[in-house]
């Protein structure tokens, strides 16, 4: 459920699966793109966390073909999130071109990082070597994929219960009996929808 006003799915409770919802009313006729441009993308990582703000003006003003080529390559790297999710839900094995084409996106991303020296508690830290390449924010994005799917584990990684909701969500609950992506939307809905079937019946 969006609660913060910026357009943006943020159910998710991770941010590659808040960057596989950000296409929104998936199984509708007419589902509504939120990352319709390279400035959308832009935003996304930074509201995300996955890219430092002081990089994110920069980005912002870059102009020509590239950004555009990167925020489809963005909404296509997405989907082949989205299918090896729902390969997973649906009990289906995982289709080798969606692996191939994370791989080369992961690989890519780490590519554009150096090891630098660091203050903080750890000796070095990563940066990226060259923080204005427009493609930084679909480095940030394929990272946050990697983290998702070798990290945490294949079973917190639910998919809303809903019939009409296609909201993929990390279910981080104590019982990890979470159905849906939101109690508030989803989950009132649908009880709604049991107790008036349950009542014709």
């Amino acid at each position: 459920m969006n609660n913060r006003g910026d357009g943006f799915e943020w159910s998710g409770g991770h941010p590659a699966l808040d960057f596989v919802n950000t296409l929104d009313e998936r199984p509708s006729d007419e589902p509504i793109e939120n990352l319709a441009t390279y400035h959308d993308l832009v935003r996304f990582a930074e509201l995300a966390g996955l890219i430092e703000p002081p990089i994110v003006k920069p980005l912002l003003r870059l102009r020509g073909l590239a950004p555009g080529r990167i925020v489809k390559g963005a909404r296509r790297l997405r989907e082949h999130l989205h299918d090896i999710l729902a390969a997973k839900v649906s009990g289906r094995p995982t289709r080798q071109p969606d692996l191939d084409a994370l791989s080369a996106a992961i690989k890519a991303a780490h590519a554009a990082r150096a090891l630098v020296g660091s203050r903080s508690a750890g000796l070095v830290r990563y940066r990226w070597c060259s923080p204005r390449t427009p493609e930084i924010p679909l480095h940030a994005c394929a990272l946050a994929i990697e983290s998702l799917l070798v990290d945490e584990e294949r079973t917190r990684i639910r998919k809303c219960a809903a019939a009409d909701c296609d909201v993929y969500y990390l279910d981080t609950s104590k019982s990890q009996r979470r159905q849906w992506c939101s109690m508030i939307g989803c989950g009132n809905r649908e009880k709604q929808r049991r107790r008036r079937a349950a009542a014709r019946n």
